[in-house]
């Protein structure tokens, strides 16, 4: 009887065991659980882990407009100084062609003085030394520039008058314009020892073309042309 008395009071008096009561959950509840902390767990590690990535890529973004800007701006003075170097080389390329004229110029006319300076025992002759005609800009407008010199002695002056014609092509046929039919193409005269500069311009006629001109130099009181000489006149 006391060994019951002893056991009845071993599981409800003062020296009773302490007993846990859990409620029952499923296996199941307790996988899903686990699997939602860690795909919380996985979404957060992402989320920071993507934050950092737009934070770095935001600053390379950043730092390539950066050298965008500065390669931009070292093109754009590369371009100013390859243009000032090409207006520099071209300005060169001109000044050198015209000092270049310039020289063949000064060699002509020191060739040209050192011809007719020269006295020679023969008897003196009159020359065209040069005749040459420019196009001008207006249109059908040209000018001529001739130069007479006389070579052997220089005794005498050699006087007289340049006259100029027009010759080519009207209405299919070749024809010689007197000088009177040409503005500005007018007779010259020639008075000079060692040489004369004769200059000039003159409007070609509609009507006339493939022309040339003739300038022809008549001695006082002469019929015919001591000489003559025809230059085309340029496209």
């Amino acid at each position: 009887m006391r060994r019951v008395t002893r056991g009845i009071k071993r599981h409800f008096g003062a020296t009773a065991k302490n007993v846990a009561v859990k409620s029952h959950r499923p296996w199941y509840w307790q996988i899903l659980l686990v699997l939602l902390l860690l795909g919380t767990g996985f979404f957060a590690g992402s989320w920071r882990y993507s934050m950092n990535e737009v934070t770095n890529l935001a600053g390379n973004l950043k730092q390539l407009q950066e050298e965008n800007k500065q390669l931009q701006a070292k093109l754009v003075y590369g371009e100013r100084q390859l243009q000032v170097e090409r207006a520099a080389q071209s300005n060169l390329t001109k000044e050198i062609a015209l000092l270049q004229e310039e020289d063949m110029r000064h060699k002509e006319d020191i060739a040209f003085y050192q011809h007719i300076l020269v006295e020679k025992p023969t008897a003196s002759e009159v020359k065209l030394y040069s005749f040459k005609i420019n196009r001008l800009p207006q249109k059908n407008q040209y000018e001529y520039h001739l130069l007479l010199v006389q070579n052997g002695k220089h005794d005498d002056f050699v006087k007289g008058t340049m006259k100029f014609a027009i010759g080519g092509m009207q209405a299919d046929k070749m024809v010689l314009l007197p000088v009177t039919a040409n503005a500005g193409l007018v007779d010259a005269n020639v008075n000079f020892k060692f040489f004369q500069r004769i200059d000039g311009s003159f409007s070609l006629p509609d009507n006339v073309n493939q022309g040339y001109i003739e300038a022809s130099f008549f001695e006082p009181g002469a019929r015919d042309p001591k000489l003559s000489q025809k230059q085309e006149l340029p496209i």
